[in-house]
């Protein structure tokens, strides 16, 4: 067909159009009743999932008409009673997921701003408190497993609370994720730097650069030179390359004490304890490396 063909038969169609528009504009509105439905048809695909969950619900279990309320009072006051106890197990079981979110934002909210920059966003893993050792400050950790977790997380990956290192992830079960203390003696030598808590003018931003080792109890145990000007209070943190990136900068303890080495007198033995440490929490949020990614 020549394209003058193609351009007559637009023509001959425009005003078709232009007059259906005209009547459909100018006809009583009882009489375009139905183009309620055919708009509601064409709008099933972009429909809320949530508002076709409504409609499914409506129609399952309609709204109660007054003509369908029992006529006896005695009935209708176990009618009552009834619809007010579900509707208070209802708003109970909104308020306590409203306050498990609140927790979690706010967890969320103590991260810096670079965790939540992370391609991978954290994810929030409650720990099982069955799987704790209260005689054991070092021992393992369980957190309850999660959906995808073998692609979420890999060995390795590291638990923090707000800008602390808690642990890392020691292995992935079928039925329970292990989580090492960064007090536990798996863990190994750490690279670390020792910041200032309060930096001021007379300090150096930077103290000492050290080579931590676990006790295998509470405590973490590293050696400076006599002059760094280390103190009790500072800051020791994470600067290890093999350790995911994400976690370089994290608070791994605090120095709560500096003495002499007899042995060295030119050098003195640093003793670092955890601020947070994952045994006294409910909630760690996990630094996911898997390859795939969460959404």
């Amino acid at each position: 067909m020549s394209s003058y063909g193609i351009t007559r038969k637009r023509n001959n169609v425009l005003p078709i159009v232009i007059g259906i528009t005209v009547f459909l504009t100018l006809s009583p509105p009882s009489f375009l009743g139905w183009t309620s439905d055919v708009a509601d048809l064409v709008r099933v695909p972009v429909t809320p999932i949530a508002h076709v969950g409504i409609m499914i619900s409506s129609w399952v279990r309609p709204a109660v008409e007054p003509s369908d309320l029992p006529t006896d009072e005695q009935d209708r006051n176990e009618f009552a009673i009834a619809e007010r106890n579900l509707y208070r197990q209802m708003y109970s079981a909104q308020l306590l997921r409203a306050t498990e979110f609140a927790d979690q934002l706010r967890l969320l909210q103590s991260l810096p701003e670079s965790a939540l920059l992370n391609p991978r966003p954290p994810l929030i893993v409650p720990i099982d408190i069955t799987g704790k050792r209260p005689n054991d400050i070092a021992g393992i950790v369980e957190l309850k497993l999660i959906r995808d977790a073998s692609e979420k997380f890999k060995v390795g990956d590291i638990a923090v609370v707000g800008s602390d290192i808690v642990g890392r992830i020691l292995r992935i079960g079928l039925t329970r994720i292990e989580l090492i203390p960064v007090t536990h003696k798996e863990v190994g030598l750490t690279r670390a730097t020792i910041v200032p808590a309060h930096p001021t003018r007379n300090r150096s931003s930077l103290l000492a650069d050290i080579i931590m080792q676990s006790n295998g109890d509470s405590v973490m145990l590293a050696e400076v030179l006599a002059t760094s000007g280390v103190q009790i209070g500072d800051l020791v943190q994470l600067d290890d390359s093999s350790w995911p990136a994400v976690g370089i900068g994290y608070t791994l303890g605090v120095v709560v004490d500096v003495s002499q080495l007899d042995e060295a007198p030119l050098r003195h033995r640093v003793v670092i304890e955890p601020r947070r440490r994952a045994r006294d929490l409910s909630k760690v949020v996990v630094f996911g490396t898997g390859e795939k990614k969460v959404e």
